[in-house]
């Protein structure tokens, strides 16, 4: 979870480029896709940031409409769910399905260091 404080300002591109946090996931908590999504990062024991965008300081109206104007000008989608490893893009929750079945999630996975298994 973020433990961004209402005084703190929040850029998406910092967050994805972040190294030290690779994996990033924006999510609803009330979404059955977000609820997915998650599902999936944690049987793959994936560590993973989670932005709640109708949690916390994300519920200050024009944060949240800069934080989605902001992903989908990244993404171009308008939808939650959206994940991203380092900086790239990897979609909601029927395109990270997609990637892990294809293989391509591995493949990001570990351009980018990130521990995950495979069950």
């Amino acid at each position: 979870m973020s433990d961004l404080t209402p005084s703190q300002s929040f850029s998406v591109d910092a967050v994805i480029a972040d190294p030290a946090r690779p994996v990033v996931l924006f999510s609803l908590s009330w979404c059955s896709f977000c609820r997915s999504a998650k599902q999936m990062l944690e049987h793959l024991q994936i560590t993973c940031t989670i932005y709640e965008l109708d949690r916390g300081v994300f519920m200050e109206p024009g944060l949240n409409r800069s934080v989605r104007a902001r992903l989908e000008g990244l993404t171009h989608s308008n939808t939650l769910p959206q994940l991203f490893i380092g900086t790239e893009a990897i979609g909601g929750y029927t395109d990270m399905s997609g990637a892990l079945r294809s293989g391509r999630l591995a493949e990001i996975l570990t351009r980018h260091n990130v521990p995950f298994t495979l069950r």
